[in-house]
Formats: structure tokens, sequence, C-alpha cells
């Protein structure tokens, strides 16, 4: 999880008192380090107060393309979950992949 805010800590404490969740790793805004990810090898990235820090997706998901990320926001009534999907350079792969993403896949 990457923030620093009462927000995150509140997400941090209802997180590690959920059930089968578990919180590898926290880091501060913006000070987040990549080899903490690489080492702790998380199934999910958190980012809390996403708002205030709109390239940091971005950046995680171009260094982590596998790991999904969650911006979640107190100002916000929902989070936001961003995902990467490599295809081949075939032009058939990529007629698919516009297909499946127009079918709301």
């Amino acid at each position: 999880m990457i923030g620093d805010s009462l927000f995150t800590e509140s997400l941090a404490q209802m997180l590690a008192e959920a059930e089968k969740v578990q919180v590898v790793g926290m880091a501060v805004w913006p000070q987040y380090d990549f080899t903490a990810v690489t080492q702790t090898h998380p199934q999910v990235i958190i980012l809390a107060d996403a708002g205030q820090h709109q390239n940091t997706a971005t950046t995680l998901l171009t260094q982590f393309p596998d790991i999904p990320i969650i911006q979640a926001d107190l100002n916000r009534d929902y989070v936001q979950v961003i995902t990467s999907r490599r295809v081949h350079a075939r032009r058939t792969d990529l007629l698919a992949a516009i297909r499946e993403l127009v079918a709301g896949g």
C-alpha cells in the first residue's frame, strides 16, 4: 500500500482485520521504492489518496505490468482497479483484444 495520510492508516487497519488479506508492505508518497515491490511480490498494489498522485499508477503499471493497481481515495465513492494485459503484436491478436474490450471484457 502506498500513501501517507490518516485515510491510508485507516485503510491499512481495515485490511489487517480482514480475513485472508495480508498487507505485505507500506510506502510513503512520493518516496515509495520499487525495490520493496520487487522484494515483497504483492498480488495487488493499493494507492491510497490516489487523486493526489495521478502519474504514480502509470509508473507502477509500466514497471510491474502483471500486478493490478487499486486506486482508493477518501473523496470518491468508488475504487478504480487498473490492470495491464500484453498481447502479441500480430494483427489478429490486436483485433481480438479490441473486440474483447468493446464487448466489456
